[in-house]
């Protein structure tokens, strides 16, 4: 039984994932690009959010026996073997102590964490102790501060740049010009949040307790906090934020979707909040669709964990946050609609899978088919990746929502063509 909160858990996950060497290296040869791997894979774990709902290497069942912290020090050690991976094209485990090395000299140069107790004789401790003692305090769930639905939900979100921070350290930016990229995006992460909550001119308990919290987890120094302040205090707007520097697209996603989730905290978007994201995409100089894909991306997440997740109280919130599913994926598919329609026409097996998943939940197995075959079709239309997501494929009906008349007229066509080719 590994125990994350006991020395000694990371050598014994280690022992674990030596079983899983197949899960680490499938991801090389995929269509999809590094920073839509990196995407891809780390989204529906929910470490964006700050919710562990999902491991990427050991099987999720072990997150019954773990406490949302544990779980979170667990997944972010997978996210660093992850980022690892995806650079180097495996991670390798006959090298696993210099990998481990290259974690804890990140954390070192960058100081990322500020030196604590526990790191007194620093020196003195092996690499897997330093690992663990780092992990710990970067890992800081504060489930008693509200159970409102998003405020916990984001609490440990500034981890995932971690992540970020990580794979432009392995590209070689310099760790110094990290740190200065990781004060910079932290307080730029804020005033979107305070220019955001603004919006609207209804500033709700739980936009307030988003702020704060971030407040808290983003280490400002006091002039950073007075600037921040003014944007909460709606003296400064979006347009005086300065983005007018050199941004990752998984920088830009993270933005959006930090954006999106504030203005989702009360469940409810009104026009003013609309018109607030597309200035947002237009400031971070990203097209429309991706704010559309961010709330697609997110509502799966939603889907696929709302009976798990305490702060989701059920299916009625759920339902809630689904509201507009159609119209986005309307404005993300719909202009391929003939392109799809031809696509599909030719794929009579997924065709099953969509027709079947509409009236009953597919087994792992289909699922996994449908991904497969949505795959090839990603080829020729790109924005069928997100289908490809861990429970991606709970979308699949929704297809049927966006374009009435498309799967049924694919499909008659499909069985009028196998019973012509019967009778010849």
């Amino acid at each position: 039984m590994m125990n994350p909160s006991k020395a000694g858990w990371i050598r014994k996950y280690f022992s674990i994932l030596d079983n899983y060497s197949e899960q680490l290296n499938r991801y090389p040869g995929s269509i999809m690009s590094q920073d839509d791997l990196f995407y891809a894979y780390l989204q529906p774990t929910g470490i964006m959010y700050g919710y562990p709902a999902s491991l990427l290497f050991l099987e999720n069942d072990l997150l019954l026996e773990l406490s949302n912290e544990e779980a979170y020090r667990v997944l972010l050690l997978e996210g660093l073997i992850l980022t690892d991976h995806l650079v180097k094209g495996k991670f390798d485990i006959d090298s696993l102590e210099k990998s481990l090395e290259e974690f804890v000299r990140f954390y070192e140069q960058t100081q990322l964490e500020r030196a604590k107790k526990s790191w007194l004789n620093f020196k003195d401790l092996t690499v897997y102790e330093k690992l663990e003692s780092i992990i710990a305090q970067r890992v800081d769930i504060k489930t008693s501060f509200t159970k409102r639905l998003w405020t916990s939900y984001l609490f440990n979100s500034l981890i995932f740049h971690d992540l970020l921070l990580y794979h432009e350290y392995h590209n070689g930016v310099a760790p110094d010009l990290l740190m200065e990229n990781r004060k910079r995006v932290a307080l730029d992460l804020i005033k979107i949040i305070a220019a955001a909550a603004n919006i609207d001119g209804d500033l709700t308990d739980e936009e307030e307790a988003i702020f704060e919290i971030f407040m808290a987890s983003a280490n400002l120094d006091r002039e950073e906090r007075e600037e921040a302040k003014l944007y909460w205090d709606n003296k400064k707007s979006l347009a005086d934020i300065d983005l007018n520097y050199e941004r990752s697209w998984m920088l830009n996603r993270y933005l959006m979707e930090v954006a999106v989730l504030t203005i989702w905290s009360n469940r409810h978007v009104v026009e003013a909040e609309k018109e607030f994201l597309i200035a947002l995409t237009q400031k971070l100089g990203i097209q429309k669709e991706e704010m559309d894909k961010s709330f697609v991306a997110i509502q799966a997440f939603v889907m696929n964990n709302y009976e798990t997740i305490p702060f989701l109280n059920g299916k009625n919130d759920a339902e809630l946050l689904m509201d507009g599913a159609t119209e986005r994926w309307r404005n993300i598919l719909g202009r391929n609609k003939d392109k799809l329609a031809a696509e599909l026409k030719e794929s009579k097996e997924l065709m099953a899978l969509i027709a079947k998943s509409t009236t009953t939940e597919l087994s792992k197995k289909e699922k996994e088919k449908a991904r497969n075959q949505l795959k090839d079709l990603a080829r020729t239309i790109p924005s069928l990746t997100l289908f490809m997501l861990p429970g991606g494929s709970l979308l699949l009906p929704i297809i049927l929502k966006i374009i009435p008349d498309l799967i049924p007229t694919a499909f008659r066509s499909n069985q009028i063509e196998e019973e012509k080719a019967k009778e010849d």
